[in-house]
């Protein structure tokens, strides 16, 4: 995801509720999202994306997970 443009939410919608019940991590998502291998500094950017937009997208933090996720 290039860091100036604005994210879609539509397809980080689309990702996430592909996980269905099963919890997922950010670098899954940031992959889905990019088409390719996540590097950590991406999955760092998707990590503080999704917690700031959990709420829109539907998903919260696994408890006592690092960087995992789940619907809410």
């Amino acid at each position: 995801m290039n860091v100036q443009t604005p994210p879609n939410l539509d397809k980080l919608r689309n990702i996430v509720q592909r996980f269905g019940a099963t919890s997922f991590t950010t670098a899954q998502v940031a992959s889905e999202y990019d088409d390719s291998p996540a590097s950590s500094e991406t999955a760092r950017q998707f990590d503080e994306l999704l917690a700031r937009h959990a709420t829109v997208l539907g998903i919260q933090p696994v408890p006592g997970e690092h960087s995992v996720w789940q619907l809410a």
